[in-house]
């Protein structure tokens, strides 16, 4: 077992390797190859997608309410504050798809909705973006994070997947590749975030006053600068880069979010978040499900949900296990209500906010026809129709950034742990070379995606999840057989 652990950086480096040679020689070829690959994927397992999502939440809550949310992650205290706690996972795990949606995926469903509905179209919206943006993608997270706590708190196993499959499965003669398959996943779901949210950094640096050309050569040099930045931060370690990083996060972000509802909240606003809110919690199940009356036309559930949920599902390993890193110490109860229910509450408020305030500047005279449709520079047109809109902008720009940062160094570290024998102090030249692995992937991406590129994103994260997706399932039905017989 300790020589299958030894071979893991090298396996996923080789298959990282192969991919690059591959799409820079053959780069028509691998585009269709990915696009043929994604339409079988979805066609055949976007179902299981849909259930087993739904699944992790029932579970996770059930286990919370139930006798087993006595059961402790481990001795001891927490290591962390409840903000610092909660400020870590958050900017990891949602932070700069926050920036990207913030406007635009409410106003898309406003203007499109995902179905026919008795709902008012801004209810209807708010709620399928509190759908693609709350329990589900936490429930990805959170049970992935609560095994390895667990696991590795409570019974001192690595953080490694291979450590928690049955005993069967770790016999020699029995391999399963998981941690390789597992850091494959990890790595093109973390490249799919930053080659989207570096094409948004150049629009916002255009947008607040420096024009740069948004051509494919600058795309490129963003992410060596801000891959490199993440790596700097990652070599700072949990409690010096990351965690104060994370908290710098939230702090803009409270700002930005606290100086849009003091400029444009009423009343109204607090009645369209308590219908959405409601709505979702009544018809989480049915939506979940895509069944009967709340079912959506197959474009938008391939363009979005199974998007989402392969997404969620990609980045699923490294902030499952950053998340149970950050937990020692923690009850299962307080684990699941902190990973699942106050970041999805935020994120709705968040939601609301710059939704319900984008509806309104769409029905004003100085919005002009899809000014917000762009995910790259919907959040600063938006802030060029409130007071300040220099000085927002502004703070948007390195907002972005700055959540870029702290998703990139957590993934840079967690890949560290799961290429290092699942040791929590992964060695200096080993963070370097998978932040060295991520840019280089990303600008491949980039490369290959050009104009299409959140296309080409979605396809790679659709066909790379699907294999880690079986060894999640597997791991979960074994935890829960392991916890009850345990606890």
């Amino acid at each position: 077992m300790r020589i299958y652990r030894q071979q893991t950086f090298l396996v996923s480096l080789g298959a990282c390797i192969l991919f690059l040679l591959l799409a820079f020689i053959f780069t028509e070829a691998v585009e269709q190859a990915i696009s043929v690959a994604a339409t079988f994927t979805l066609a055949k397992f976007g179902g299981f997608y849909l259930y087993f999502g739904c699944f992790l939440v029932i579970c996770l809550l059930f286990l919370a309410f139930s006798p087993f949310g006595k059961v402790r992650l481990g001795p001891g205290k927490p290591a962390y504050g409840n903000f610092s706690w909660i400020a870590m996972l958050f900017s990891t795990g949602m932070g700069a798809g926050l920036m990207l949606r913030a406007v635009q995926e409410p106003m898309y469903y406003f203007q499109h909705p995902p179905r026919a509905s008795d709902y008012p179209v801004e209810v209807m919206a708010l709620e399928y973006t509190f759908f693609h943006w709350g329990l589900t993608p936490w429930a990805f997270y959170g049970m992935f994070g609560l095994i390895m706590a667990y696991m590795s708190h409570s019974y001192k196993r690595p953080m490694l997947g291979s450590s928690f499959l049955p005993a069967l499965l770790r016999r020699k003669k029995f391999i399963v590749p998981v941690d390789s398959i597992t850091v494959i996943c990890t790595l093109f779901g973390v490249v799919g975030a930053v080659g989207l949210g570096s094409r948004q950094v150049l629009r916002g640096m255009a947008e607040a006053g420096a024009p740069m050309p948004q051509t494919l050569f600058m795309n490129i040099m963003v992410v060596l600068v801000i891959g490199g930045m993440a790596t700097v931060s990652a070599f700072s370690g949990l409690k010096k880069g990351i965690r104060n990083l994370s908290r710098l996060n939230i702090g803009m972000a409270l700002m930005l979010l606290m100086f849009t509802a003091l400029t444009s909240m009423d009343l109204g606003m607090l009645a369209v978040f308590g219908r959405a809110l409601g709505a979702y919690v009544l018809d989480f199940v049915p939506m979940s499900l895509n069944m009967g009356g709340y079912q959506t036309e197959p474009d938008f559930l391939k363009d979005w949900t199974l998007f989402y949920w392969a997404f969620w599902m990609a980045w699923a390993p490294f902030t499952g296990l950053f998340i149970a890193r950050i937990s020692a110490g923690r009850s299962l109860r307080d684990y699941v209500l902190g990973v699942l229910l106050v970041p999805s509450l935020a994120s709705f408020v968040w939601f609301t906010v710059f939704g319900a305030t984008s509806f309104g500047i769409s029905m004003g005279k100085t919005y002009q026809e899809g000014e917000f449709d762009s995910i790259y520079g919907g959040i600063f047109s938006f802030f060029s129709h409130l007071p300040l809109s220099g000085f927002t902008q502004s703070v948007s720009l390195l907002l972005v950034i700055t959540f870029l940062i702290t998703s990139i160094d957590s993934a840079v570290y967690v890949l560290g742990v799961f290429s290092s024998q699942g040791s929590l102090k992964p060695k200096k030249h080993t963070i370097l070379s998978w932040g060295g692995i991520l840019v280089a992937i990303t600008a491949m991406v980039l490369l290959l995606g050009q104009e299409a590129l959140l296309d080409t994103i979605t396809q790679l994260l659709v066909v790379v999840a699907l294999p880690f997706s079986f060894l999640y399932a597997g791991m979960t039905l074994y935890f829960l057989v392991f916890l009850k017989r345990r606890a």
